[in-house]
């Protein structure tokens, strides 16, 4: 697994990854400052909540990315048969490159807020659990991502089906919303019974995404609604699975 670790890393390394995002991450702080200096009131709120989205939003599309493409590399140059040809089984495969991944999510989920931290002086609790929840985001997103890299034969499209679950979870609240507020969209009940079902299907098996990394702690501090113990124990739950899915999804196929 060692082995396999450092294979990807330097990959990582190799292909300017890690500082493509370090530098993408620091121009995103850079455009929220610029763009907070030109605020009428509340310049460090509105830089922090911006930064803080641009930030989440650069590390997604960015492991993503990364990740889709190196492992259809992979199979392309078939080196995922030589590395199974080793003494190494499928189980320890996939779990080698999800660490390799989240190890990566780490080093640039810690460097966003010291960046928000040198940019914006942002500092205390909130700073703190905006940082851990997007260290558990990262987590989610790499799980997300090598599934759908390991399952689907394209990396465009392994690209595409990762942003549209991360999407649908970070719109987990929209339909739960719906759900709550469903008074009969349609004339048809038996539509209406369909829809609701469908809904409540949706709200309640996708993880919640949005609850991960809010601006609102970034502006004034942690509290109100969920925290980092729920937020926790949500990826314990949906990291596993997505892992599960993967090396079965591994198992079934030929090389």
């Amino acid at each position: 697994m060692i082995a396999t670790l450092r294979y990807v890393l330097i990959t990582a390394v190799r292909d300017r990854m890690i500082a493509a995002l370090l530098m993408a991450l620091v121009a995103g702080v850079g455009g929220a400052v610029v763009l907070a200096s030109s605020a009428i009131a509340e310049k460090r709120e509105f830089g922090l909540a911006f930064g803080g989205e641009l930030i989440r939003l650069i590390l997604v599309l960015g492991l993503i990315t990364f990740i889709s493409f190196h492992i259809r590399r992979m199979y392309e140059t078939r080196e995922i048969e030589a590395i199974l040809a080793r003494p190494i089984s499928r189980t320890t495969f996939v779990l080698a490159y999800f660490i390799a991944y989240a190890l990566i999510a780490l080093l640039l989920s810690i460097a966003g807020p010291i960046l928000l931290r040198v940019a914006f002086d942002a500092d205390g609790p909130g700073l703190l659990e905006w940082g851990v929840s997007l260290v558990l985001e990262g987590g989610i997103v790499v799980a997300i991502s090598l599934f759908c890299a390991m399952t689907l034969e394209s990396a465009t499209a392994s690209v595409i089906a990762s942003l549209g679950f991360y999407v649908l979870a970070r719109s987990a609240a929209f339909f739960r919303a719906i759900v709550v507020n469903h008074t009969g969209t349609f004339d048809q009940p038996g539509i209406n019974d369909v829809s609701g079902w469908i809904l409540q299907a949706m709200a309640t098996l996708v993880p919640r995404i949005d609850l991960f990394g809010q601006s609102r702690w970034l502006v004034y501090g942690p509290g109100g609604g969920w925290g980092v113990k729920e937020l926790l124990v949500q990826t314990a739950i949906y990291v596993p699975l997505l892992l599960a899915a993967t090396i079965r999804d591994l198992h079934v196929k030929r090389f």
